[in-house]
C-alpha cells in the first residue's frame, strides 16, 4: 500500500482538501497563521503544515487529531464541518474536492457563502 494511503483512503487528497478549507476560512476571518495558532494554542509551524497538508513525520502528509480540528474550528468560530471535506457523503477513496480546479473553486464559493450567510445572520458584525 502506498504510504499516502491510509486503509482504503487516498489520504493525501483528504489532507489537501482539509488544508485548502483551513486556509480559506482563516483568510476569510482575516487572521494570520500566527494569530490562529495563538487562538488555539498551537505553534505557527503546525498551522502552516496543516494548511499545506504536510507533516514532519513520514509519510509527510498531515493527519490532524480530532481535538486539533475542533480547536481550529473554535478559534475560527466556525462549525468543525466547515473544515472537513465530504462530511455529507459516503466517502470515496479519493476526496472529490481534489478532482479538479473546478471542484476547488466550488469549495471556495461554498466557504465564502457560508461565511457571508453567517455575517448576514449576525447583522454584518465582526467576530471577536
Amino acid at each position: 500500500m502506498p504510504s499516502r494511503e491510509r486503509g482504503s483512503l487516498e489520504w493525501d487528497t483528504y489532507a489537501y482538501s482539509f488544508a485548502h478549507r483551513l486556509f480559506l476560512v482563516r483568510k476569510e476571518r482575516g487572521l494570520s497563521q500566527e494569530e490562529l495558532a495563538h487562538r488555539c494554542g498551537m505553534h505557527r509551524n503546525a498551522v502552516s503544515n496543516l494548511e499545506r497538508g504536510t507533516s514532519n513525520r513520514a509519510p509527510h502528509i498531515s493527519d490532524p487529531q480530532l481535538s486539533t480540528v475542533y480547536r481550529l474550528a473554535r478559534a475560527l468560530d466556525v462549525p468543525p464541518m466547515w473544515l472537513l471535506p465530504d462530511v455529507d457523503k459516503v466517502l470515496p477513496a479519493r476526496s472529490r474536492e481534489q478532482a479538479s480546479a473546478m471542484a476547488l473553486s466550488r469549495v471556495e464559493a461554498e466557504v465564502a457563502e457560508l461565511i457571508a450567510a453567517e455575517k448576514a445572520a449576525a447583522g454584518g458584525g465582526e467576530h471577536d
